[in-house]
C-alpha cells in the first residue's frame, strides 16, 4: 500500500489509513466502462488517491472488480470516491474460477454520500470483489480514487 493512501485535508478525506493489508492493491481489475484513457479500472487499486477509475457518464449500471489472484477471506471493503459517487450500489463476490459470472451480495446501500466509506460485512471467501453502482449521485459516471479490500486480521 503507498503512502499516498491517506493524507488529512486530502482527497482521502479525515479518516485514517486502514489497519490490514489491501489484498486488492495492485491486482487485476475489470470495469463496465472507462470515461477515458487516464481513467482505467487498475487506477483504483494503485494506492494513489491522486489517479482513479471513471465509468463513461449518465450510465446506469456500472460496475468494477477486482481479481484478488485467489480466494481470500474477506470482511471489509473502503471505497474512496471523487465526486462522482454513487448513491446506491451494492458490493457483490464471487468464488468462481476464470471469468466471474456468478456474484453474491454481501452488502447493500441506497442512501450513500460519497467521500470515503467504510463497509464491514461478515468473513466470507472471495476471489472477485466487485462495487455495482445503480444510482449516481450526479449526472456523470462513478469514480473510485481507491477500492480496498481487507480481512479478518
Amino acid at each position: 500500500m503507498s503512502g499516498n493512501w491517506w493524507k488529512p485535508g486530502s482527497s482521502g478525506g479525515t479518516t485514517p489509513p486502514p489497519t490490514g493489508t489491501n489484498l486488492a492493491a495492485g491486482k487485476s481489475a475489470q470495469a463496465s466502462s472507462t470515461e477515458a484513457a487516464g481513467f482505467e479500472p487498475s487506477r483504483a487499486f494503485d494506492g494513489n488517491t491522486t489517479t482513479r477509475w471513471a465509468s463513461a457518464e449518465g450510465i446506469d449500471p456500472q460496475w468494477l472488480y477486482v481479481d484478488l489472484g485467489s480466494t481470500r477471506s474477506i470482511n471489509k471493503v473502503i471505497l474512496n470516491w471523487e465526486s462522482a459517487y454513487a448513491t446506491s450500489y451494492q458490493i457483490q463476490i464471487s468464488t468462481d474460477s476464470g471469468s466471474p459470472v456468478n456474484w453474491t451480495q454481501v452488502y447493500s446501500k441506497t442512501n450513500g454520500q460519497g467521500g470515503t466509506e467504510t463497509i464491514n460485512f461478515q468473513t466470507t471467501n472471495a476471489r472477485y470483489v466487485r462495487m455495482l453502482g445503480t444510482g449516481r449521485g450526479t449526472p456523470y459516471g462513478y469514480s473510485l480514487y481507491e477500492f480496498g479490500v481487507y480481512g479478518p486480521s
